[in-house]
């Protein structure tokens, strides 16, 4: 007679139960997908108080042409950040057991990281600014269309592994 009295029980009885376990890992893998991108919005909602340094900084200096500059580039980091926090799965179906493979998984946890390090790069350069006091515009507005290009792209895979 087989010995149920262990501490993890419910791991015990999931393994009764035909697809359970396939559907108890593709439910993990959607909650880490889920906290990879608040991750990365949490990551983008940092750099507009960077964002917010360098506007002050302009504003002391009466650079005013630079903070209409930043302020646009505070409202894009707005609307990038709501973007990878509400992307989607692609559909309720997106994770289910016998639709995709952990593959297919695999190759957006990946194209996740690449938007995670996009975000850190843009960090950097705006943490750069601030301690150098200097606002390169055109390095900004590429890090920031770089993520927002990575974002597109999620897309474009998540299209692929259906």
């Amino acid at each position: 007679m087989s010995d149920y009295n262990g501490s993890n029980i419910l791991e015990k009885i999931s393994s009764f139960i035909p697809g359970y376990k396939g559907y108890s890992d593709k439910e993990g893998r959607r909650d880490t997908d889920k906290l990879l991108r608040v991750e990365i919005s949490r990551m983008l909602d940092s750099t507009k108080e960077l964002v917010e340094k360098l506007i002050t900084s302009c504003v002391e200096s009466k650079k005013m042409n630079e903070v209409v500059v930043l302020d646009k580039i505070k409202r894009n980091i707005d609307t990038t950040a709501n973007k990878i926090r509400y992307a989607s799965y692609g559909a309720s179906g997106f994770f289910d057991v016998i639709q995709i493979e952990n593959i297919d998984l695999d190759a957006l946890y990946r194209h996740d990281l690449k938007i995670k390090q996009a975000t850190e790069d843009f960090s950097e350069v705006l943490q750069k600014c601030v301690s150098e006091k200097l606002i390169p515009e055109n390095e900004l507005v590429n890090g920031l269309e770089n993520i927002n290009s990575q974002i597109a792209d999620r897309e474009k895979v998540i299209v692929e592994v259906r």
